[in-house]
């Protein structure tokens, strides 16, 4: 923009950077613009109920975790791990210009240990390795080396038929719902189908009762059971997902930026959801994420990659409050809009506060 002298019209449900980044902001609502003006006018004298709730769910506005909707919710110290990596590697050989082959580093001796009843997150930026390793522990992918133990169970070199057994405890929520979901499904086919898979309901009407069950879980009720993915939101959409998800009992999810793709304030509801759900079925969450502010919501647990190696692992609070390694440092103070949607906080290289408020 300074060099070309263009202007940019910046279109984003990320509202960090939306804040970080323009001069004036129009918010849209149903169709319509609701509310526009300058940054800071936005910021300081809203006039529309709309944008103070998506103000208002924005992850920097939050200093600390979510709390469950049932009450504070207490995790061992000790807990048991559930889920361990050791030293998985990955590479890749791909194609580059003038048909030469380049080998790509995608993880690099990575380590991961998540905890019973907790979440752990995968933070780094694009190419960091965070969904090689994600798919690595679900086995969608297979390392060259290392090892991946659900429980005490080592799940790197089983067949396709012990695998199966393992995955009943070890489900994925994806990226995308639009994507994820089969369009000719309805939402009660797209839930039913983990349970007629592996055989847990005996017939149609155990198995519709199993269903709404499952979305009530999500907060969804019956009248969603006929409904197309093409009918729900978004936010509706990843609901059923992690419904579906939830179908077999497991006792782990494997989330991979599960909520980026959705608005700030359709995402506020799924973090709720998620803190809720763990609450009161005890999951644990691998919680893969670029989003630094969504970490502070809700993770006990983070690990920090760059270039597919691990730079930096620890309880939360430690990692923001005293990060041990330059590039956490960095990722920390590059969160957009964490100065201006947090009012009173400015970042650390401006002046001596807390990197926990800045995320």
């Amino acid at each position: 923009r300074e060099e070309l002298g263009i202007g940019i019209l910046l279109v984003t449900h990320d509202l960090g950077v939306a804040l970080d980044r323009s001069d004036r902001i129009l918010v849209m609502q149903h169709g319509r613009i609701v509310e526009e003006g300058p940054v800071r006018r936005i910021l300081e004298s809203t006039t529309h109920d709309y944008t103070r709730r998506l103000l208002d769910a924005a992850p920097a506005r939050h200093a600390g975790r979510l709390v469950p909707t049932s009450g504070l919710r207490a995790v061992p110290a000790d807990a048991a791990p559930v889920l361990r990596a050791h030293a998985l590697s990955k590479r890749y050989h791909l194609r580059g210009a003038r048909g030469r082959w380049r080998e790509v580093r995608a993880l690099d001796g990575a380590d991961l240990v998540v905890r019973k009843g907790t979440t752990h997150a995968i933070v780094g930026e694009s190419g960091a390795g965070k969904s090689t390793l994600a798919s690595i522990l679900v086995r969608f992918t297979s390392a060259d080396s290392g090892t991946v133990h659900v429980g005490d169970r080592e799940v790197t070199g089983l067949d396709r038929r012990q695998l199966r057994e393992i995955r009943r405890d070890l489900q994925f929520v994806f990226q995308n719902p639009f994507t994820s979901l089969d369009p000719r499904f309805t939402v009660g086919k797209l839930v039913a189908e983990p349970l007629q898979a592996f055989g847990l309901v005996a017939g149609r009407r155990e198995r519709t009762a199993r269903v709404v069950e499952l979305l009530t879980a999500v907060a969804l009720d019956e009248s969603h059971l006929h409904r197309l993915p093409g009918e729900l939101s978004g936010g509706q959409r990843q609901r059923v997902a992690i419904a579906r998800a939830l179908a077999l009992n497991p006792g782990i999810l494997v989330l991979d930026e599960a909520v980026s793709a959705l608005d700030v304030s359709v995402q506020a509801q799924i973090l709720q959801l998620l803190v809720d759900l763990q609450a009161e079925f005890g999951l644990s969450y691998v919680f893969v994420t670029h989003d630094l502010g969504v970490v502070r919501l809700i993770a006990d647990d983070v690990t920090v990659m760059r270039g597919g190696v691990v730079v930096e692992t620890g309880p939360v609070e430690q990692v923001f409050h005293a990060p041990r390694h330059e590039y956490t440092r960095e990722l920390l103070e590059a969160v957009p809009g964490a100065d201006r949607t947090s009012p009173g906080t400015i970042r650390g290289h401006r002046a001596n506060t807390s990197i926990a408020h800045q995320v």
